[in-house]
């Protein structure tokens, strides 16, 4: 694409070759032939400027490290170019990893030759958890002599996965004061305390035999031991995925993005204690996974969830458990389901964010919803914006 100095000179070209054609001076003439050649020599030197350029990058020391929020990280981006001729090139990398105050950063290469490569890296602090993809780079190009713009979208395919900020908790009263880390379940399964008896079965041990009952019948039937099945409790973590009316913000700083931190935290300290972990959560459009799961198929999981549920939060089906739920909004429906499941007997422990504490606050009283569960029978913390939850 041409360029307004393109048409300043050729411009220039035609107002020199009409005082030429007035007066019949010969340099006149020659002046406005190289004026005009200059235009078409930048447009026939620019057409490979940039043929043959490619990208890379890398982030971090190692592709396979993991990302977490709020870790510095190095980014280094690489550009070569192939073939003859060099180039001068402007770009804006784009970096969604970064906070939004940074994200654009202009770059000028004033010298790319041809067989040869540049390479350029920066510092920043990953801003927010996520899945990222960083867009399409526009290279611009004005040489030569800046008359005509060259530009090329480039596409380094570069994805990133950052996991939520983990917080080292030193200690949650609620898992810690449990004393018994064997808690006997009226169901069948490997223990010490005798649960009932059943008809013998080939490849029963001799020595789970009951002999008294085996004695009433007179030797004709063998009866075998079984046991109270007695395993470590798990932990339900639950957290509320509904579309509350949050605003609409691009900041890390909000009552949901510091549940996700608490529930990467909570999960964190889970399995350092070897509490077996469950996740529970309402998105269908993003289901957590089944069963007991590991630290990363939780933080997998987390980095991916938005505010987007589109229905209430309830845990059906839990046995023998304690419960975490985490709370972005005081949910009153929700805080009904706790309070069935403290009037079950179940040990739950509700930690409840005060979106009044943060920008842009939303008008909802947190400290008498988490009153009210605390009257119920469950446990709650009340976490605001700025405080040290761990």
């Amino acid at each position: 694409m041409a360029t307004g100095r393109a048409g300043s000179v050729l411009i220039g070209a035609l107002v020199v070759y009409f005082f030429a054609n007035q007066t019949q001076v010969g340099w006149l003439y020659v002046m406005s032939a190289l004026l005009a050649g200059v235009v078409i020599a930048a447009w026939w030197g620019g057409r490979g400027t940039l043929r043959g350029i490619s990208g890379e990058r890398k982030l971090g020391d190692s592709v396979s490290g993991d990302l977490y929020e709020g870790d510095p990280i190095t980014v280094t981006f690489r550009l070569a170019k192939q073939g003859r001729g060099g180039a001068q090139i402007r770009l804006t990398e784009d970096c969604p990893l970064a906070e939004p105050a940074k994200r654009r950063m202009p770059l000028f290469i004033p010298d790319l030759p041809g067989g040869s490569a540049v390479e350029f890296s920066y510092d920043l602090e990953l801003y927010k958890r996520g899945v990222y993809r960083f867009p399409a780079l526009t290279l611009t190009s004005g040489a030569p002599f800046g008359l005509f713009r060259r530009s090329l979208e480039l596409d380094v395919p570069t994805r990133a996965i950052v996991y939520p900020e983990i917080r080292h908790i030193q200690r949650i009263d609620f898992l810690d004061r449990q004393f018994a880390p064997q808690v006997t379940r009226q169901s069948a399964g490997l223990g010490y305390e005798v649960f009932g008896l059943r008809p013998y079965r080939p490849g029963d041990s001799p020595r789970h035999i009951h002999w008294r009952s085996v004695a009433r019948t007179g030797g004709q039937q063998l009866f075998s031991k079984e046991f109270a099945d007695e395993t470590q409790p798990g932990v339900v973590l639950a957290l509320d995925l509904y579309a509350h009316p949050y605003a609409i913000s691009d900041s890390k700083h909000t009552p949901f993005e510091y549940a996700v931190k608490i529930a990467a935290s909570i999960g964190d300290y889970a399995r350092r204690l070897n509490y077996p972990l469950t996740l529970a959560t309402n998105d269908r459009r993003l289901p957590p996974p089944n069963g007991a799961i590991t630290l990363a198929m939780l933080l997998e999981y987390l980095a991916r969830v938005e505010p987007q549920g589109d229905e209430p939060l309830t845990l059906r089906g839990i046995g023998h458990a304690f419960v975490i739920a985490v709370l972005p909004y005081p949910d009153g429906q929700f805080g009904g389901v706790l309070r069935e499941l403290a009037a079950r007997g179940l040990p739950v422990l509700a930690y409840v964010l005060d979106p009044t504490s943060f920008p842009d606050p939303l008008p909802v009283d947190a400290a008498a919803f988490a009153s009210g569960l605390a009257v119920d029978g469950v446990e709650t913390r009340l976490v605001r914006n700025g405080e040290d939850w761990s």
